[in-house]
């Protein structure tokens, strides 16, 4: 009779349990790659939200130049508008650039400070809003997350109203934006997006010369202006690749 040696009898026993062990391990799952999304493609949309922002006008010239004549105060306001632009995906990078042009109605005012006429109230207003970005982002599948930045524009209306008048003026001014927001696309070719931008547009100058309403004279000022833009949009996408086939 042959004979087995114990480290037949270890291997033997090791056989016969082993698929019972691998039968109670937990199955080995990878993990999850989301399916791939091209964002390649020219767009448009429509966005809207709210914008909030400080402004403070400052004498321009004169005895008190330099010294505020309201000091800061806010203007608030919602603005609508629409969107083009074009990006293009290099692996997961995602490189754009992007136009919107929006009707917005943000305005604030308040009473001059002494030395000035404290009798007066000056106001600052935009009329509209046009923001000229690039985009650099990552994709996740159909998420994509960016940050932005580059040139603004804003129609800009500047006035003070004494008790017996007021005067004012209205110009373009041209500051810089910088911004973040996520964009996800929902269905082939929509997407929706929440943004988040900081306008500055400088200290430009308004009212110049000076008017004389009566005994008062109306300073020449530069009025300090930035926004805090919020905004949700949607857009349509026109990929570079609807047109040999299907979108992917």
């Amino acid at each position: 009779m042959r004979r087995c040696s114990p480290a037949n009898v270890v291997l033997f026993v090791f056989l016969a349990i082993s698929p019972a062990l691998a039968a109670d391990l937990p199955a080995y799952q990878a993990p999850l790659v989301p399916a791939f999304y091209g964002w390649t493609g020219c767009y448009i949309g429509g966005e809207g939200g709210g914008a909030w922002g400080t402004s403070n006008h400052t004498a321009e010239s004169g005895r008190n130049a330099g010294r505020t004549i309201t000091g800061d105060f806010s203007i608030t306001g919602g603005l609508a508008g629409g969107t083009i632009g074009c990006n293009y995906q290099f692996g997961s990078w995602v490189f754009g650039v992007e136009d919107d042009m929006s009707w917005i109605n943000t305005k604030g005012s308040t009473s001059d400070l002494a030395p000035f006429n404290i009798n007066a109230v000056s106001t600052t207003q935009q009329n509209w809003l046009d923001t000229l970005r690039g985009r650099l982002g990552w994709a996740w599948g159909r998420t994509l997350i960016y940050a932005t930045g580059g040139a603004a524009f804003t129609g800009a209306d500047v006035s003070a109203c004494p008790l017996i008048g007021c005067v004012g003026q209205s110009k373009t001014v041209t500051g810089w934006t910088v911004g973040t927001g996520v964009e996800y696309a929902f269905l082939n070719g929509w997407s929706v997006k929440l943004e988040y931008l900081y306008a500055d547009f400088g200290s430009p100058q308004f009212i110049n010369p000076p008017i004389q309403l009566g005994p008062v004279t109306v300073a020449t000022r530069n009025a300090r202006l930035d926004d805090n833009v919020v905004r949700v949009g949607m857009n349509y996408r026109f990929s570079w690749h609807s047109l040999t086939g299907p979108w992917y």
